[in-house]
């Protein structure tokens, strides 16, 4: 009788095997590595270039290759996973977080520090992306850890929990993604490609015969990643929301519209040598006169190439200088005006035509838009000091009248409250600071909406009559306002429309800053000139861009007059955030994070549900693996080849699934009774299974099947247990066998 306990206890292993050897393995591995390959190879459609997907092979090859290296060296099942596990986390260590870490590859807590800040930005630049996306160093990370967590999920199923078939599932889900994203995000050849890889996984497992189950799976697999997107809704890239993004051919039109949008998308990327952002001037506006004001007259003279632009305008060589060289990749601008540090000296990469102009040194093209150029600029970063600006005094060189034109009906009030600002200043220099503090520290406000609602939402004089009497407006209000009152007082001025320097997100693979700008960076400012230095920048809108530090009165030493600043212009209570600065997720110190927390909380979002995806896969494993053996065994049984020990392992599992304690030591007329008592019904069919179990025990080997009934008294002792052991039992029974963990743990013992 003890041969029969045993039996009883572990089941048939004589029938089913043990697991791989190490042949088999090694061809499992392999296929499923390019398996793994085909279905990677499948966001290409959603994603820019090829380094994203050498990473993801790279990394892809490591676990795989890591766990198939521990099963050569032991046969301890719980060995792989766990070598493979730790080659995941040092791999993705070593790629994005190596400085932080102990020996490159121990992630430490600025390891994990890094990895938020990586998923931060991932999440940051997923929002502002259009297809096809670049893969940033934060969208790479993620991929590389959802990817290596999928990889590692499908060699634990094909190869520990020795599942080839289930390992199509993690590779599925992976593979639906393009499709799930938009339905014309796909790639037909490569669903052809990855279902052959699939099949050849399923054939390096089973290479004698594929089974009916076996194929069915497969195919419900690739059928499933080919419907599902057509039952599930698609999102919408943001270039396909609302109207796009573009200047349009007078840039200060569309401009409030633009920065109103709900979805904020990626407008261009750019990397410079110095590390430092840039404003990234597309035009200048001069003539305030009308209701809209409008560019700069552009004439193109088709001499005047990008391989060299001309000299900025009144700068003289005693001002402070340096070289930088920015790159920049457009992804979505429609604009006819190319986006420039200023001034920019020299541009190459650019294709088609493209000329510059020289009152602005501003770049534009008769015949085409900025989207899809990527190029090279070398530019100036000036740096005049205080004394310099002061020096230059009130004087205004022959030749800028246009920079002081204003219309004979200007509103008084614009005038009136510029004197009372300003106009006991000595020097212009003192009149743009001063004019620049009433704006930023004084009663203003940034509001996106508010011109909107009380209709003064636009340019033109009547419009910055209203701002002033409101105090409340965006960057064009406060640029218009600065540059028409520095007019009132006698000094040239004119309104740039651009982009704040955005974003920045890491470093390229040259080690160059990189930075990322959209359409909720598009700006305006002005500029004033002063003689011997040029045409300035200022920042009158408060709570975004950076005041340059010639036009911080904390940092220039410049006696402004005391009675000059009306009470109005006094310092607000408490500083006004900007509804929509500009954000660095990746700066630890949290400075200029005003959308920091909505970004956060929709990165936890999907982190979260992305662990609710991968559990709730998890754990829907089991349930049909337990179903799968289930019709095996009935199958053979049915078939004559399988011994009535089978059908007992079978009674005996479906026991234990459904919470009856049926002890290991019983012997089959001991468990018998006991099964009796729980389904009373089924008990002529226990009775029979029993007596074979005993007969094959005893009788000499002869290779034959159970008894031919041997199936229905199966189903029918388990159908018996299941009527008799409640709602809670079977539904458990069905998500969570629990025998296939006993079994498991039995084995992972006898191995150990």
């Amino acid at each position: 009788m003890h041969a029969v306990s045993t039996a009883s206890r572990l089941g048939p292993t004589a029938t089913i095997p043990t697991g791989f050897g190490r042949d088999r393995a090694a061809r499992v591995t392999g296929a499923l590595l390019l398996a793994v390959i085909a279905t990677i190879t499948g966001l290409h459609v959603i994603l820019e270039g090829a380094l994203w997907w050498i990473q993801l092979v790279l990394l892809s090859m490591l676990v795989l290759g890591s766990a198939a290296g521990a099963r050569y060296i032991t046969r301890r099942r719980w060995v792989p996973p766990l070598v493979s596990l730790l080659v995941l986390g040092g791999a993705l260590t070593l790629f994005f977080a190596a400085g932080t870490a102990f020996l490159g590859v121990v992630p430490t807590g600025d390891s994990f520090e890094r990895f938020r800040e990586l998923t931060d930005a991932a999440g940051v630049s997923i929002n502002r992306q259009s297809l096809p996306a670049v893969a940033n160093i934060p969208i790479t990370f993620l991929l590389c850890a959802g990817v290596g967590a999928i990889v590692w999920i499908a060699d634990l199923l094909a190869l520990t929990l020795r599942s080839p078939a289930l390992a199509g599932i993690p590779l599925a889900v992976l593979l639906a993604v393009p499709s799930v994203v938009s339905i014309d995000s796909t790639d037909p050849l490569l669903f052809v490609a990855a279902a052959l890889a699939f099949l050849l996984l399923l054939r390096s497992a089973v290479p004698l015969r594929l089974t009916r189950a076996t194929v069915s799976l497969a195919a419900a697999i690739i059928v499933g990643t080919m419907v599902l997107p057509l039952v599930l809704p698609a999102i919408t890239p943001a270039e396909e929301i609302g109207s796009g993004f573009s200047t349009g051919v007078n840039p200060v039109l569309s401009l409030g519209d633009d920065l109103r949008q709900d979805i904020e998308h990626t407008v261009l990327d750019y990397s410079t040598k110095s590390g430092d952002g840039h404003y990234l001037r597309l035009v200048s506006l001069e003539k305030f006169v009308g209701s809209s004001w409008s560019p700069d007259n552009f004439s193109v003279n088709r001499g005047n190439t990008t391989n060299k632009l001309g000299d900025a305008p009144g700068l003289s060589p005693e001002v402070n200088r340096s070289n930088d060289t920015s790159y920049v990749s457009i992804k979505s601008l429609t604009s006819p005006w190319l986006p420039l540090p200023y001034p920019t000296t020299t541009i190459s990469g650019l294709l088609g035509d493209w000329y510059w102009d020289p009152p602005g040194l501003v770049v534009r093209s008769p015949n085409q838009t900025a989207e899809g150029e990527t190029y090279r600029a070398v530019s100036l970063t000036i740096s005049p000091t205080p004394a310099q600006l002061e020096a230059a005094g009130s004087t205004v060189p022959s030749g800028l009248s246009p920079y002081l034109e204003l219309p004979p009906d200007i509103p008084a009030v614009i005038g009136t409250t510029a004197q009372a600002v300003a106009g006991g200043a000595p020097s212009n220099y003192e009149k743009a600071l001063l004019l620049q503090d009433f704006f930023r520290i004084g009663d203003f406000e940034y509001s996106e909406t508010a011109p909107v609602k009380a209709g003064y939402d636009g340019t033109g004089m009547k419009v910055v009559a209203a701002f002033l009497k409101a105090k409340s407006g965006y960057c064009i209000h406060f640029a218009s306002a600065m540059a028409v009152m520095a007019r009132s007082l006698g000094i040239p001025s004119r309104i740039a429309v651009g982009f704040l320097p955005g974003s920045r997100t890491g470093f390229d693979s040259a080690g160059r800053t990189t930075f990322e700008v959209t359409s909720h960076d598009l700006h305006a400012w002005p500029e004033l000139y002063f003689e011997g230095i040029g045409w300035t920048r200022f920042e009158p809108t408060p709570g975004r861009g950076d005041i340059p530090s010639y036009a911080d009165q904390s940092l220039a030493d410049v006696p402004i007059p005391v009675n000059s600043t009306p009470a109005s212009a006094a310092p607000s209570a408490g500083p006004r955030p900007s509804s929509s600065a500009s954000v660095n997720p990746l700066d630890p110190s949290g400075h200029n994070r005003a959308n920091g927390g909505a970004v956060t909380g929709l990165t936890s979002w999907l982190w979260t549900a992305f662990a609710l995806v991968l559990v709730a896969l998890v754990f829907s494993i089991p349930g049909p693996v337990r179903g799968l053996q289930r019709r095996r065994r009935v199958r053979s049984l049915r078939a004559g080849t399988a011994p009535a020990v089978v059908a007992w392992c079978e009674v005996l599992q479906s026991a234990d699934d459904l919470g009856y304690a049926i002890p290991q030591t019983a012997t089959p007329r001991e468990a018998e009774e006991m099964l009796a008592t729980d389904a009373p019904g089924a008990h002529p069919a226990i009775g029979r299974l029993r007596v074979a179990v005993e007969r094959e025990s005893y009788a000499a080997p002869t290779g034959g099947g159970a008894y031919s009934g041997a199936s229905g008294d199966v189903l029918t002792v388990v159908g018996g247990l299941r009527s008799t052991a409640g709602r809670w039992r079977r539904l458990r029974a069905a998500i969570a066998p629990r025998s296939l963990w006993t079994r498991l743990a039995a084995r992972l013992n006898r191995e150990g």
